[in-house]
């Protein structure tokens, strides 16, 4: 079907980018610490069928390290609401490798009964009804299981830290696993005094235990996912900065091993306050401002968006790209999180396009050339599998650099090419909104992109989240010209053993040297588009901009395709007069064969006239005429595709309404077959003269 959608992507004309490069290192860094840390017995986590009869309110764990022993004891308070009726049970999560001393219901001893794979259910000395909230409280003590829990630097300093996703939390510390049940928290840590600590929200005290030891007292009012829980605990230098926001400020601050504090590396984070700027305009207010954002040294390499606190490590601790990306989780992945472990890409692809769009928009106008740049650098080794993870047993494949990272940021990519930058914004702004310090999935995405497009996306998300492969294109084109009017034939052809893709695919000509752009709709394996032009072609280019994930885009020689409608005069919908027979004219973009057989006039209640058709080949027209005059009414003429082209037989590529149901010309779906339905009116006026040329 050729024609023009009304879709023009909303770009900034492009630029060159200033002298800061765009990522020198892959833009993926985050998912290296979180497949680092990942082994195979952590991944038998066993799901609580009963997880939504409950919903817990608050964490406060209080607990001590000992580096030397390393060992963690302490206790954590679950303080919990039941959602249903007489509820007996409750289910959290502890490593086997700690060791439980007590677990109390609201001050009383409780039993309890480890099941296997770190899950513990609990037995309530009474039953709990909807709305009741009571307090498990969990002592225990022992080695995390998690194998990077304790580390030391080279001077032998020890440096503690976490990084719980996807199933680590129960390594440290007991908690209902759950990505869905946010909960406020505190953690009170104690650690030799040498050592500061650095976790979720604001440091509320700092008080000296006996025994040469501190205990820092961090606190949250914001709901927090388990896994987004977390400390780090060494010797830091600090440093800040203050984020200002709409008459408010928040102070961001930072965490450094004293032999990587260089002026460099703090300004490589101190970029994270333009960021926190750059972000809040396109996505909303940084969401946690009521207490700070923070970046912490840790001993993985890559990040870990952890809630108000990101981990940064590595060679790469400090990169822009690894810092932006990192930066955005704060919005999408803490503030709105996925529901669960298939969608991580709503966390991880969306972090990863926000660092592109940081590039694009750090200078504080768009560059096109920058986005075009990191999308370019971010683009999967790897294409043959979807974005949306159906085997979550295995967190390479969550955390697929290819597929979660990459992919996932070129989806959101492409989405903001089909429907346009605004509408793009708009979707994000809408979706996190809605879900803002909730959980959500891809349909929930999918359903506020519709929403805001008001147009059917199932297409989109079944062929690039919830499918595998991308499109491979070979294109051909050729001119016409054909009464004055001159046109681009455009072949697109998808050469990949995937299914066919379908998208809008942008088309740029230069036209007597002046670049001129055109969108097609791209649905079928070998399509045929004819486009009306302004001035002699020179040239052509498919996806010039690179909007689509693509595995190539090459040209080649043209072939023949069907004959198309170009022209109808009267237009159709036009109104013609009561008591006159039907005289119309039909002209085609290239020789064809067509009789009176192949042309139908009815009326819409069904009644059919007698039409007669003269043919004239060195225009390519035909004229239709009715046998009688016509009453009033509402009339259709339906051109058959049994319209063959003269030369090669090919049948007319006839269809007059694209996918939105706007009349198109030149007509056709751009494969060959289908039928051009034109509607008429017959009223008491004067019927329309002159030629009409159906506009694109």
């Amino acid at each position: 079907m050729s024609f023009i959608l009304a879709m023009i992507l909303a770009l900034a004309p492009v630029s060159d980018i200033d002298g800061r490069s765009a990522p020198s290192e892959p833009p993926d860094g985050c998912s290296r610490a979180k497949t680092a840390v990942t082994f195979a017995d952590s991944l038998k986590h066993i799901e609580d069928p009963d997880s939504e009869k409950t919903d817990v309110h608050h964490y406060r764990l209080d607990f001590e390290i000992d580096p030397d022993a390393q060992t963690v004891a302490g206790t954590t308070v679950m303080t919990v609401a039941s959602r249903v009726e007489d509820l007996s049970t409750f289910r959290f999560w502890l490593g086997e490798s700690m060791t439980i001393s007590a677990v109390e219901v609201d001050g009383d001893g409780v039993e309890w009964l480890r099941a296997g794979n770190a899950v513990v259910d609990v037995e309530m000395d009474h039953s709990y009804d909807a709305g009741e909230v009571f307090e498990i409280a969990v002592s225990y003590n022992g080695t995390p299981e998690f194998p990077d829990f304790f580390r030391q630097q080279e001077d032998g300093t020890p440096v503690i830290s976490t990084l719980s996703q996807p199933w680590h939390s129960s390594d440290w510390w007991p908690v209902k696993d759950d990505n869905s049940d946010k909960a406020t928290g505190e953690l009170l840590i104690t650690v030799p005094s040498e050592l500061t600590v650095v976790s979720n929200g604001v440091l509320v005290s700092v008080d000296t235990i006996p025994g040469d030891k501190r205990r820092f007292h961090w606190s949250t009012e914001y709901p927090t996912s388990p896994y987004l829980f977390a400390f780090a605990a060494t010797i830091y230098n600090e440093f800040s900065d203050t984020f200002h926001h709409d008459g408010r400020s928040m102070p961001v601050d930072f965490f450094i091993y004293p032999e990587r504090d260089t002026p460099e590396n703090r300004d490589g984070w101190l970029l994270s306050v333009d960021m926190l700027s750059v972000f809040g305009e396109l996505f909303g207010p940084y969401p946690f401002i009521d207490e700070k954002y923070a970046i912490y040294q840790f001993p993985f390499g890559g990040g870990m968006e952890h809630q108000t606190a990101t981990g940064q490590g590595g060679n790469n601790a400090f990169h822009e790209s690894l810092t932006a990306h990192e930066t955005a989780h704060q919005w999408w992945g803490d503030m709105v999180t996925c529901a669960t472990w298939s969608d991580i890409w709503l966390n991880e692809g969306f972090a990863t396009y926000a660092a592109a769009l940081w590039y694009e928009h750090r200078s504080g106008t768009q560059e096109p050339a920058a986005l075009h740049q990191y999308m370019t650098q971010a683009r999967p080794d790897q294409l043959s599998e979807a974005v949306y993870v159906y085997d979550t047993s295995d967190a390479g494949r969550i955390f697929s650099g290819n597929y979660s990272y990459r992919k996932g940021a070129w989806v959101l990519h492409m989405l903001r090419g089909v429907v346009g930058y605004e509408n793009f914004l708009t979707i994000l702004n809408v979706y996190r909104e809605r879900y803002e310090y909730l959980t959500t999935d891809t349909e929930d995405f999918r359903a506020v992109a519709e929403e805001v497009w008001r147009y059917d996306l199932s297409w989109f998300f079944d062929e690039w989240i919830y499918g595998g492969g991308a499109p491979a294109y070979r294109y051909y084109w050729r001119e016409y010209e054909i009464a004055g009017q001159r046109y681009l034939e455009l072949v697109i052809e998808q050469s990949q053993i995937d299914a066919v893709f379908t998208m809008p695919v942008r088309i740029e000509t230069l036209e007597n040297g002046q670049p001129q752009t055109y969108d097609v709709w791209n649905d079928s394996r070998s399509q045929y588009f004819l486009i009306p032009v302004s001035a002699a072609v020179d040239d052509v280019d498919v996806d010039p901009d690179d909007w689509i994930l693509t595995r190539f885009v090459i040209s080649g020689y043209f072939p023949a395709g069907p004959p198309k409608l170009i022209a109808v005069d009267p237009a159709p919908d036009s109104a013609f007069q009561a008591g006159e027979p039907l005289s119309m004219t039909l002209t085609f973009h290239k020789d064809v064969v067509v009789d009176g057989p192949d042309i139908v006039l009815r009326r819409i209640d069904g009644d059919i006239f007698d039409v007669s058709v003269t043919y004239d080949s060195a225009t390519f027209t035909a004229t239709v005429t009715s046998a009688q005059p016509l009453a009033r009414g509402s009339y259709e003429l339906e051109i058959s595709d049994s319209v063959v082209d003269a030369a090669t037989g090919l049948a007319l590529d006839g269809e007059t309404t694209n996918v939105f149901g706007a009349p198109v010309m030149p007509s056709g779906d751009g494969v060959e077959g289908g039928a051009a339905v034109l509607r008429l009116g017959v009223i008491g006026s004067r019927r329309p003269t002159g030629r009409q040329q159906v506009a694109d």
